[in-house]
């Protein structure tokens, strides 16, 4: 009877420790792998993803990058009179001038495998134009298909200005080439040429004949997605840049002409340091100038001074100033918190008389006096807010539009225009604006 009490006891001891370790074992549970993170790769030279744009920002049907829906319906009517044996007045296959509609075809490696670019106008599409748009895929050898259209192979009514932006080192490269090319005389091995095809870069420019079919867009730029070289980079500076045949002296001496001027009339120190990529020869970028050849620059001063800046352009043939602009104070581009809603009253004497002021004293000895300042009302400068417009007439009939700040007191935007462009200036605003006439009551 002992023994045979003692075998349960034992069997139990030896049950015991199992079933206590088995009340705190971790249990072991199937698993799969580790889920692999994706590295996504980015090019900077690829293009932007536009979608969340189109999504966002323009859900305008004119400009989508797509068809409308009853474009789509009349499409295939289009379809049926080329089957028909209909063709259109023209083709609008690899177009490049004054377009408003245009199938551009693409070197398809340069352009992530995209083979064509569809230009659509910010309207709806005549019936002429869709037989256009048929008739240039099928000349192409493309099958159409409407709902293909994406912000990847199509532009509508100016949503975009190009295939993708500038990238900042191609900006800075342009810039430093462009020094070159003034000062060094470097030119690019071959010209720019708008077709796509040649070498992945183009241009074409848009039509300008209908109310806001590209949204006042004028060009469309194709760039591939890698990195653009220094030499094409170089054709792009020489196309921007056209007729700069002067050399390296003659644009030296262009610069220190320029400096003198800015120097005596508007008081920049010789010593102010020209802006990179601010130099052009041609004619002023103004709707009112005409086509005399000019000179232009921009300077500014070293970083421990005013901060001042000016740019001008002299005509090269007298080297005369004809148009530039002083920044007296740099939070008129800046950004800054100084950016007030302060309204006073514009026709104050003393906006006149810091204008008065500040003019004479940026002019030396020898330079035009001044013969009548007019107010002539309120504007908004930028970031300082509402400014009273002063305009000063010289005693060559040149003229300075000066802009005094109600928060700061002080004039911060000066503009200088010589005789003939202040009067072919009143003489656009004339004629688009009409002759403001100014109340008693001001």
């Amino acid at each position: 009877m002992p023994v045979a009490k003692r075998i349960p006891a034992l069997f139990l001891a030896l049950l015991l420790p199992l079933s206590a370790a088995a009340e705190n074992a971790v249990e072991i549970l199937p698993t799969s792998a580790p889920m692999p993170v994706p590295v996504i790769r980015t090019d900077d030279y690829a293009f932007e993803d536009l979608e969340p744009f189109y999504e966002q920002k323009n859900r305008h049907p004119y400009m989508e990058p797509a068809l409308t829906e009853t474009e789509k319906q009349r499409l295939s009517e289009a379809r049926r009179r080329m089957d028909a044996g209909e063709k259109p007045e023209c083709s609008i296959l690899n177009q490049l001038e004054d377009i408003s509609l245009s199938l551009i075809l693409l070197p398809a490696e340069q352009y992530e495998g995209e083979e064509w670019y569809l230009i659509l106008p910010g309207r709806e599409l005549r019936d002429a134009e869709l037989l256009q748009l048929v008739d240039a895929f099928r000349e192409a050898g493309i099958r159409f298909d409407a709902d293909l259209l994406n912000w990847h192979n199509c532009m509508r009514g100016g949503a975009i200005t190009g295939t993708r932006d500038w990238r900042s080192d191609e900006r800075e490269r342009y810039a430093a080439l462009g020094e070159q090319y003034f000062r060094a005389g470097l030119r690019p091995e071959t010209s720019f040429t708008a077709p796509v095809t040649d070498d992945g870069i183009g241009r074409v420019t848009l039509s300008a004949d209908f109310d806001n079919v590209f949204n006042g867009k004028g060009i469309f730029d194709f760039l591939p997605a890698r990195r653009l070289t220094d030499d094409e980079l170089l054709r792009i500076y020489a196309r921007d840049n056209p007729g700069q045949d002067s050399t390296p002296n003659e644009i030296n001496s262009y610069e220190n002409r320029l400096r003198q001027e800015l120097s005596s009339r508007l008081g920049m120190p010789l010593s102010a340091v020209r802006t990179i990529d601010s130099e052009n020869i041609g004619t002023p970028d103004s709707v009112w100038e005409d086509s005399r050849k000019t000179y232009s620059a921009a300077f500014e001063e070293s970083h421990d001074a005013t901060g001042r800046s000016w740019s001008g352009y002299i005509e090269l043939s007298t080297g005369k100033l004809i148009m530039a602009t002083v920044v007296a104070d740099p939070a008129v581009y800046e950004g800054t918190r100084l950016r007030s809603d302060i309204r006073m009253d514009p026709w104050a004497p003393r906006w006149s008389l810091v204008a008065g002021e500040t003019v004479k004293s940026l002019c030396t000895d020898g330079s035009p006096e001044i013969s009548l300042v007019q107010p002539q009302g309120e504007s908004s400068v930028n970031n300082l807010g509402y400014c009273a417009k002063i305009r000063i007439t010289l005693t060559d009939d040149s003229v300075c539009e000066v802009y005094v700040s109600y928060l700061t007191g002080t004039a911060v935007l000066i503009e200088y225009y010589d005789a003939a462009s202040a009067a072919r200036l009143d003489s656009y605003y004339d004629h688009e604006y009409g002759q403001e006439e100014i109340s008693d009551d001001k």
